[in-house]
């Protein structure tokens, strides 16, 4: 797994882990639905997910209509295609398994936040992976639009302002960096106006939302520093598509502004991210 992958999974678990309650560890006889559904939740705390997949498929069979074991197998299944922990023959296969309890467990019961946060959280790491552009924006589109029916459920929860706009930063950084790198390393925009265009074209509004989301983020929790780092970091992305030299210089140093702020209360540079693998 790539040092950015690692980093999605454990911003993604940070994520989790607030938002919803942690399930309970009980035994119990695996020969009823009850029992089922506690070892199930028992072993995805231990992160057994082969033995919870198992328990929780049971209780599909045995109650079809249950939206708590669909959850439960949905969470296994895509927990392991996550941990990388599934056959590249079989990942696809697993991953629209996990897809498709999620989406019954959603179904079942609407106002659940847990589901539509794992799904989000499949829907990203499978964009991440993603070769063909197309699947990777349209993965990417589905992830946020999970995220967003949680902060419906949810409004005014930082963590998700949070999580949104670094999900959406997700999708536009790497590929503005690959296109610096390939195009000159000298301060200023992209050398190249036509791909610089084509990026202004394609990630103009996810990088203006992304921009927005890491300020609500800031002003719900004033005591946080990821959002002032997060809007550093993508105020110097959007300045390598600017057209001018001019709008260049003015987000660098918006940029700088927000690092100055992370600083000013309390945050360290090592907090950064890992760099995005190419």
């Amino acid at each position: 797994m790539t040092a950015k992958l690692v980093t999605h999974a454990m911003r993604a678990a940070v994520l989790f882990l607030t938002i919803v309650c942690a399930y309970g560890q009980t035994g119990s006889d695996s020969t009823d639905l009850n029992g089922l559904i506690k070892e199930g939740k028992a072993s995805l705390l231990q992160n057994r997910l082969h033995e919870a997949a198992e328990r929780f498929q049971k209780a599909v069979d045995l109650n079809p209509s249950l939206a708590e074991a669909h959850e439960g197998l949905g969470m296994a299944l895509s927990r392991e295609v996550m941990a990388g922990n599934v056959r590249p023959s079989n990942d696809l296969d697993v991953a629209k398994r996990a897809e498709s309890h999620l989406k019954e467990a959603i179904d079942l019961s609407p106002s659940a936040p847990a589901p539509l946060i794992q799904l989000s959280m499949l829907e990203a790491t499978l964009a991440e992976r993603a070769i063909d552009a197309s699947e990777r924006s349209d993965r990417y589109r589905d992830a946020r639009d999970s995220l967003k029916r949680v902060m419906d459920l949810q409004p005014g929860n930082a963590r998700l302002y949070l999580h949104l706009a670094n999900l959406e930063r997700d999708e536009f950084a790497p590929p503005i960096q690959q296109a610096k790198a390939q195009f000159g390393k000298d301060a200023g925009p992209i050398s190249d106006s036509n791909l610089r265009n084509a990026l202004q074209k394609q990630y103009g509004g996810l990088i203006k939302e992304a921009i927005a989301n890491a300020k609500r983020a800031s002003e719900l929790n004033g005591r946080s520093s990821q959002p002032l780092l997060l809007l550093s970091k993508i105020l110097r992305e959007r300045a390598l598509i600017r057209n001018t030299p001019e709008q260049y210089t003015a987000d660098m140093r918006s940029s700088d502004q927000w690092r100055l702020q992370f600083l000013a209360v309390g945050g360290h540079l090592d907090q950064e991210e890992p760099a995005v693998d190419h």
